[in-house]
């Protein structure tokens, strides 16, 4: 029989070994390796190798059981130099012929274009715990497919990484540009016969978050940036040279046909931006997945699909035939110099132009507001059309106002809540020609009503405030772990007053006490007021926001911002029958 405190220990014994299993990584990178290599005829080698030990059944059967690699098969040859496994005991399990697939690469479904992209499947075989998967493969890509060396990539995997090392092979005299973020580690420098070398050799590097919503524009990720362009303008200089009208005549007889009617340039602006926007399909083809071209307008329109970019080159193309300016700018994933920023570190693009003396930032897949106006201040945005040159924009208002009265109507036993609501609200969260609102000052103004049919429960039931569907708490940030360690980006600032006057019949009682709650810390400040006077009940709920990048240190402000402003206590009313 063990004895009580034998079984204490036994307890403490099993809780501390259960902590360091959950604390353990599912798997570790003994090695990784990525060597990038610019030839003098152009021609580009990709070579990457990893050794990548295995811990647990999730690491073996699920994350890392596959490996993929896409490539455009007309344009670039996948070699391997090894694959296998080393299993625990040492011995060695090389990858059958069998178990490497090429399949379509599940972008390039429903893009005909594109259909000739393949994606190489490596099913690793001889899996256990403690095995370690070995795999070294080169993508070779000819002479002019790729314009020029141009990369952007987290240091962190998914697990850590015991020894790393980047290289980058170019010709000398070749201009180089590079950076490594967020770390203070040099490159060794060398040169042999004209090629310059550059390495960094990192050690130790832990694994990437795998918190919710991150982004590489929170400034906290280290991140591998390099391109031989001479600057980011000459990049985009290339990307532009590739937007294409093709068959000019079938172009502006489509913008002919599509502005038929249309008389006035918003109308116009209109109908391009519905047409872009909501008749072509959306392919998530990526720029360096279509090797970074895209296709002549007029095969856009006649295929009814378009990836970011193409969508971007089609609507900047018609608005210039349409006789409306439109200036393209690329906005990237984070805040780098400008000289290391080739094309595979672009984010999106928006496209700024002007109708009858209202300027407009559109984004290519949206009828809403561009989502860089919210977070421009975090990256670059630089103009396509204007050699690189910043593009600075205004940021919108982030104002919610609502003035609500609450009256209650019945009807065969059955309670309403009848809601009259005036509303602001800032013209960014609202389609670009919505026009049932009153626009003014950035704000638009609505009139409104909402019934609530109110549940009864035992004699109970909860009257829902009415707030707005753009605000922070509709948003799931409540459901975030209590403590964490990247930063977070919010989506934009948020300024909202919610002003409540509800009056009761006689046959209601309220059952929401009298209360009053004030915060104010790093983050922003938040007041909640319920007060009752007779039959009517008064309640005030605010919140501002004062920054929009939220550090570790700083999150549990947030939290508890978030908390309470999502309490179910104070965002509804508790009603009860007076019998």
């Amino acid at each position: 029989m063990i004895q009580p405190h034998n079984k204490y220990i036994l307890i403490l014994c099993l809780l501390v070994s259960s902590l360091a299993i959950n604390a353990a990584s599912e798997a570790e990178y003994v090695k990784l390796s990525k060597t990038y290599i610019l030839r003098p005829d152009g021609s580009q080698e990709t070579r990457i190798y990893k050794e990548l030990t295995l811990f647990t059944h999730t690491a073996m059967n699920q994350t890392y059981g596959e490996s993929f690699i896409v490539y455009n098969p007309l344009q670039q040859e996948v070699k391997i130099h090894s694959s296998y496994t080393r299993q625990k005991d040492g011995n060695i399990v090389k990858t059958p012929e069998n178990a490497f697939v090429e399949v379509l690469p599940a972008n390039a479904a429903n893009a005909p274009a594109y259909n000739y992209l393949k994606e190489l499947v490596i099913v690793h075989t001889g899996l256990e715990l403690g095995a370690t998967i070995v795999l070294d493969y080169s993508i070779i890509s000819k002479p002019g497919y790729l314009p020029e060396l141009d990369i952007f990539e987290p240091i962190a995997q998914t697990s850590p990484v015991k020894e790393y090392d980047i290289t980058l092979n170019v010709p000398e005299g070749k201009s180089l540009q590079y950076e490594i973020s967020s770390m203070k580690v040099k490159p060794v420098i060398t040169s042999s016969n004209g090629i310059k070398q550059v390495k960094w050799s990192l050690r130790n590097i832990a694994a990437s978050s795998r918190a919710p919503w991150i982004t590489p524009a929170e400034g906290d990720i280290p991140l591998f940036s390099a391109s031989t362009y001479s600057t980011a303008a000459k990049a985009l200089e290339t990307l532009n040279n590739r937007f294409s009208e093709g068959n000019k005549q079938q172009i502006e007889t489509f913008v002919t046909d599509l502005l038929k009617g249309q008389n006035t340039d918003t109308e116009k602006l209109n109908a391009i931006v519905s047409y872009v926007t909501e008749q072509l399909d959306n392919s998530r083809l990526s720029l360096s997945e279509t090797g970074f071209r895209i296709r002549p307008a007029d095969e856009i329109i006649r295929s009814a699909y378009a990836t970011t970019t193409e969508k971007t080159a089609l609507l900047s193309i018609l608005l210039k035939k349409a006789g409306l300016s439109a200036e393209t700018a690329a906005y990237y994933q984070a805040e780098l110099p400008t000289e290391v920023l080739g094309l595979s570190a672009i984010a999106g693009f928006t496209i700024r132009t002007v109708a009858d003396g209202k300027e407009y930032l559109l984004s290519p897949t949206s009828k809403t507001i561009s989502p860089i106006v919210w977070k421009h201040t975090f990256v670059p945005i630089l103009s396509l059309d204007n050699s690189g040159k910043k593009i600075m924009i205004p940021t919108p208002s982030d104002k919610i106002d609502y003035k609500v009265t609450i009256s209650f109507s019945t009807d065969e036993n059955k309670i309403a809540a009848d809601s009259k609501i005036s509303s602001q609200e800032s013209v960014a969260f609202f389609p670009y020609f919505q026009t049932d609102m009153n626009l003014k000052n950035g704000l638009a103004t609505n009139l409104f009503s909402r019934v609530q049919s109110l549940k009864d429960n035992t004699g109970y039931s909860l009257v829902k405030l009415p707030d707005s569907r753009f605000g922070y708490a509709h948003m799931p940030y409540t459901r975030l772990n209590s403590s964490r360690n990247v930063n977070l980006l919010l989506p934009r600032l948020c300024d909202e007053q919610y002003t409540y006057t509800i009056t009761l019949p006689d046959t209601l009682i309220n059952c929401s006490p009298n209360m009053e709650k004030k915060l104010n810390n790093r983050i922003g400040d938040l007041f909640i007021s319920i007060k009752q006077n007779g039959q009517t009940i008064n309640i005030t709920r605010s919140l501002k926001l004062k920054k929009q990048l939220i550090t570790p240190q700083e999150y549990s402000d947030f939290r508890q911002l978030m908390m309470e402003w999502n309490d179910t206590n104070t965002n509804n009313l508790l009603i009860k029958t007076n019998k």
